[in-house]
């Protein structure tokens, strides 16, 4: 089942109108950030759903926003050209649900601390301290960081190759994901 603020999401895409997002970040999140976002297209991860968006504010660039972190999306009132094509049907997100029940609860946990810590494009210190944290008190081994770390720069690495292009900002976004990884314990360049 879609949500509204989903289908809200999709349908504007669709029609290249720039989205308000409101995105929560963390489980308990209070105050929603109003993100504005040029939706792309969706892309399966292991354990969730993602779409891609170029976020034009607060900062630009390439970002990616679990479907089921999205608390409201509405038209932020001017349409966008596309940088690439878009790619939004809804038939997409019931797909594979399988595939992403076979996770132990810790590392799906682990896995959505790390990519809410990416969502916005930086990585404070407090967020860092909370996913290294979580790792230790919850036993999450290097192979598991490395088996997560994997799986997130592979979902990333796979919504960017779809239009058989890398252009400058998605370089840049990758290079971003990898130096995060790193600091986080393991990245894809990482013996």
């Amino acid at each position: 089942m879609i949500s509204p603020a989903v289908d809200k999401l999709l349908q504007l895409g669709n029609d290249h109108r720039l989205v308000a997002l409101f995105y929560r970040k963390g489980e308990h999140a209070r105050d929603l950030p109003r993100r504005i976002v040029e939706p792309y297209n969706l892309t399966h991860g292991d354990q969730d759903i993602m779409v891609r968006c170029y976020q034009r504010a607060p900062e630009e660039g390439w970002r990616f926003f679990m479907l089921s972190r999205i608390d409201h999306a509405a038209d932020a009132g001017d349409a966008f050209t596309p940088r690439r094509r878009v790619r939004l049907d809804a038939r997409e997100i019931n797909m594979r649900p399988e595939e992403r029940a076979h996770w132990p609860a810790e590392l799906q946990a682990y896995r959505e601390l790390v990519s809410d810590a990416l969502a916005d494009g930086k990585v404070t210190a407090d967020e860092r301290l909370e996913i290294e944290q979580y790792a230790m008190n919850h036993g999450i081994a290097l192979p598991q960081v490395r088996f997560v770390h994997a799986a997130i720069f592979s979902d990333c690495l796979g919504a960017i190759l779809e239009d058989g292009e890398v252009d400058a900002e998605e370089r840049k976004q990758l290079n971003f994901v990898h130096r995060v990884l790193h600091v986080l314990g393991w990245s894809v360049v990482d013996g």
